[in-house]
């Protein structure tokens, strides 16, 4: 993971400093499409591998995107690229990578993603009856390794019900 992330960020920021010439010529929306369409798009392509990697790997990606946020709006550096952020609706890293993963998993429930992805998705089929077996709820399957622990089985399941518990 951390070879692939830091070929993400050359690669991202050989872009940007390529984007940083031409950007003051640009309007705003233009700015915005065109950091979308090279540099969050190469932060964004495989982000749901992000799951369970390391928060250095995180960390640096996060520092590529909110670099990407203040080239689009001109912020200096030693601003603070929350606001940025929030400006330009961008969720951070951890959140687009979670979300994506969450996306592939509500598809997954619903028969709208491939066949090898909804075989890995089981439903929790309570022993009784209760209140809460029509909740749409996911099997966590148990294991004893830090992989394991990121396949796409157990993270979606460990996902879901993170979320469907907080409401």
């Amino acid at each position: 993971m951390k070879k692939q992330a830091s070929q993400t960020i050359s690669a991202c920021s050989f872009y940007m400093r390529n984007i940083n010439q031409i950007i003051r010529f640009l309007p705003r929306p233009t700015k915005e499409r065109v950091v979308n369409a090279i540099i969050t798009s190469r932060l964004d392509y495989c982000n749901a591998l992000l799951y369970g990697t390391s928060a250095i790997n995180i960390a640096r990606l996060q520092r590529i995107h909110n670099t990407a946020a203040r080239l689009i709006m001109r912020s200096p550096r030693s601003d603070s690229a929350k606001p940025l952020l929030r400006e330009l609706h961008w969720l951070p890293i951890v959140c687009r990578a979670d979300f994506k993963l969450l996306v592939f998993t509500y598809k997954a429930m619903h028969n709208d993603a491939p066949v090898y992805l909804c075989e890995l998705v089981c439903s929790y089929q309570p022993t009784r009856t209760l209140r809460s077996a029509n909740n749409n709820m996911l099997e966590v399957k148990r294991t004893r390794t830090k992989a394991g622990d990121c396949s796409f089985a157990v993270a979606a399941a460990s996902l879901w019900k993170k979320i469907t518990n907080s409401h």
